[in-house]
C-alpha cells in the first residue's frame, strides 16, 4: 500500500535543500506584469485543451488533485495525498481543507467528484478515466475512485498539465465543453479575454496558500502571488516580442528568439534562460486522407527528409538529434529502437516507395500556422524536400487556433507540423496516448499501438510497460505513423526587475514580483 504519509512526504522532499537553505529575498507585492505569447488560447476550458497557449493561462486559475514538481514527479495538490491499496484498484484522496473557488465557494468532495467525471467525457486526456468504475464521497474531505483494472499511470494522469484535471465547482461541472464560466482555485482568476488581443487575471486574495510546502515546486507547493494582475498578450511576431521586452513594454516572454537572445546576452536589463529538450519537432500524418493513409506513401515521406535540415532551419540552432519517443535518460527511453529508420536521406529509395505506393501526382496538404515560427519553418522545409521527389505540395499556414481545428478533421489536411511538448515531459502516457484511443491523432487507429497502451497502462509491473513503450516505438518506425524530426530548445526571457523568476514548462507568475 502507497500511503498519504508516504507520497506527502516525499513531494515535500523534492523541494530540494537548496531552496530550503536558500537565504531570505525581499518581496515586493503590486504591480502589472506583462507577458507576451505567441498564440491565442483556443479554449479556456481547461481541461479541454492540450494547447500549450492554453495551459499558460489556464495553470495560473485552475488547479489539480495532484500536480507535478520542478522536475516532474507528480506531488499531491488540492489533495493532501492518496492511499492506494495493495491491487491497485482503490485509490482514496483526502482532500486539503479551507481551499475557496474564485466565487467564494469552499471547495469539497462533491467538486472533486462532479470534475473528474466531467473530464471523462470532455478531457483533454479523458482516457485515465477510462478504467475507473465508480468515485464515492464517504464525507466532504474524502474522494474515493474504484478502478475496474490495475491503472499505474492514474496519478501521473491526473497531476498531467498538459490538459489538466482541473477542479472546478460542481454546478460548472455539469456543463458541455467550453461553457462553463471560468472559476477555478488557483492564485490568479480570470478578468477578461479579448480575442486577438489579451487575457487578464487578477490577484485572487482568498487563495489558499498549500501550507504542506515552503515553496513554489514545478506546479505545486506552496504558491504566492505578489503581482496585482497578469496580461498575456498574444504576439505571434518575434521582432514585435522581442522589442517590447527591449522598451520594457513587456517584462516576461514565453519564447524568445535564439539569435534574439545571443543579441540580447550582453543587456543587463533582460535575463534569458535556455531550456532543452523542450519538445518533440514532429510531422504528424493523417491516415484517413488521400496518399498519407497508404504505408509506402508514408515510408516514402520518412525516407526522402532531412530532419536535420528541417531541425536547423526551424529552430535557428538550439536542437539535438533524438529518434526516440521518450527522452534520453528517462525511465522509458527505449534505446536504439527504430533508430536506422531515423534521419535516411535516401531520395532514391523514398522515389521508389512512390512508386510502390501507386502515387499518382496527388495533392498533398501540409498544413502548418503562424502563431509558431518553428511549425511555420518546418513546414516550409518539408514542402520544398518533398517537391524535390516529385510529390504535389501544398503548404496551408493559418492561425494556431483554425489550425488546431483543422488537424481534428479527417480531410483537408496530410502532413501537419506540430511541436510535441508537454507529452514527453511528463512520460510515455501522453506520448502514446497522442496515437491511440477514441480520437487518435492520425485518424485511423493502428492495433500494435492500441496493445501497446493497453499493456503500458494496465501493467503493474514496469518491465512490462517498458515492453510496450518500446514496442510502440518500433511500430512508430515500422509504419512510419508519424515523423520525429527531433527535439526543440527555446529561450524564455524576462526584464531583470522582474525578481524571483525561474523557467518552466509555462512562465508562471506566482511567487515572483517587481524589484
Amino acid at each position: 500500500m502507497i500511503t498519504r504519509r508516504q507520497l506527502g512526504a516525499a513531494a515535500v522532499a523534492g523541494i530540494g535543500a537548496s531552496a530550503l537553505r536558500a537565504p531570505a529575498i525581499a518581496q515586493k507585492r503590486g504591480g502589472e506584469v506583462v507577458v507576451a505569447q505567441q498564440a491565442q488560447p483556443p479554449s479556456l476550458d481547461a481541461q479541454t485543451t492540450t494547447a500549450q497557449a492554453s495551459r499558460n493561462i489556464n495553470l495560473h486559475i485552475y488547479e489539480t488533485l495532484f500536480a507535478r514538481d520542478e522536475a516532474g514527479n507528480p506531488m499531491p495538490d488540492l489533495a493532501e495525498g492518496v492511499d492506494i491499496s495493495a491491487d491497485g484498484l482503490t485509490y482514496r484522496f483526502a482532500l486539503r481543507t479551507g481551499v475557496r473557488f474564485h466565487n467564494g465557494k469552499v471547495m469539497d468532495a462533491t467538486d472533486v467528484k462532479a470534475s473528474l467525471e466531467r473530464y471523462g467525457k470532455v478531457g483533454g486526456s479523458a482516457f485515465i478515466m477510462r478504467p475507473v468504475d465508480a468515485i464515492e464521497t464517504p464525507d466532504a474531505r474524502t474522494v474515493t475512485v474504484k478502478l475496474k483494472e490495475p491503472y499505474p499511470g492514474f496519478i501521473a494522469g491526473l497531476s498531467s498539465p498538459r490538459a489538466p484535471c482541473a477542479i472546478i465547482p460542481a454546478d460548472e461541472a455539469v456543463k458541455e465543453a467550453n461553457r462553463i464560466e471560468i472559476i477555478g482555485t488557483g492564485p490568479f482568476r480570470f478578468v477578461e479575454y479579448r480575442p486577438d488581443s489579451h487575457v487578464r487575471l487578477a490577484r485572487f486574495d482568498g487563495y489558499t496558500p498549500n501550507t504542506n510546502f515552503r515553496e513554489r515546486d514545478g506546479f505545486g507547493g506552496r504558491k504566492t502571488a505578489h503581482f496585482d494582475a497578469i496580461t498575456i498578450r498574444f504576439m505571434p511576431e518575434a521582432g514585435a516580442r522581442t522589442a517590447g521586452l527591449q522598451t520594457g513594454e513587456l517584462h516576461v516572454l514565453e519564447a524568445l528568439a535564439v539569435p534574439a537572445a545571443q543579441r540580447l546576452r550582453a543587456d543587463r536589463n533582460i535575463r534569458t534562460y535556455e531550456m532543452i529538450p523542450w519538445a518533440f519537432q514532429t510531422l504528424m500524418l493523417n491516415h484517413a486522407q488521400g496518399p498519407t493513409g497508404n504505408v509506402a506513401f508514408r515510408r516514402a515521406i520518412q525516407a526522402a527528409l532531412d530532419l536535420e535540415e528541417i531541425m536547423a532551419i526551424s529552430t535557428d540552432g538550439l536542437y539535438r538529434m533524438t529518434h526516440g519517443w521518450q527522452h534520453p535518460g528517462t525511465t522509458y527511453f527505449a534505446g536504439e529502437v527504430g533508430k536506422e529508420l531515423y534521419n535516411i536521406k535516401d531520395q532514391a529509395r523514398a522515389r521508389a516507395l512512390l512508386r510502390e505506393a501507386g502515387y499518382r501526382n496527388e495533392e498533398v496538404i501540409v498544413l502548418a500556422d503562424s502563431s509558431f515560427s518553428n511549425h511555420k519553418a518546418a513546414g516550409e522545409v518539408t514542402a520544398e524536400q518533398l517537391k524535390a521527389i516529385g510529390v504535389n505540395v501544398r503548404l496551408v499556414v493559418l492561425d494556431w487556433p483554425s489550425a488546431l481545428n483543422q488537424r481534428t478533421r479527417r480531410e483537408g489536411w496530410h502532413i501537419w507540423t506540430l511541436m510535441l511538448g508537454i507529452e514527453p515531459y511528463e512520460g510515455p502516457y501522453g506520448v502514446v496516448g497522442f496515437f491511440s484511443g477514441h480520437a487518435p491523432v492520425q485518424h485511423e487507429r493502428d492495433p500494435v499501438i492500441e496493445d501497446a497502451q493497453r499493456r503500458l497502462t494496465t501493467s503493474l509491473a514496469e518491465a512490462d510497460r517498458k515492453k510496450a513503450v518500446a514496442d510502440f516505438q518500433a511500430r512508430m518506425y515500422d509504419q512510419a505513423i508519424a515523423i520525429k524530426c527531433g527535439d526543440v530548445g527555446i529561450v524564455q526571457a524576462a526584464r531583470a526587475n522582474v525578481e524571483n523568476y525561474r523557467p518552466y514548462r509555462i512562465p508562471r507568475m506566482w511567487d515572483c514580483w517587481f524589484a
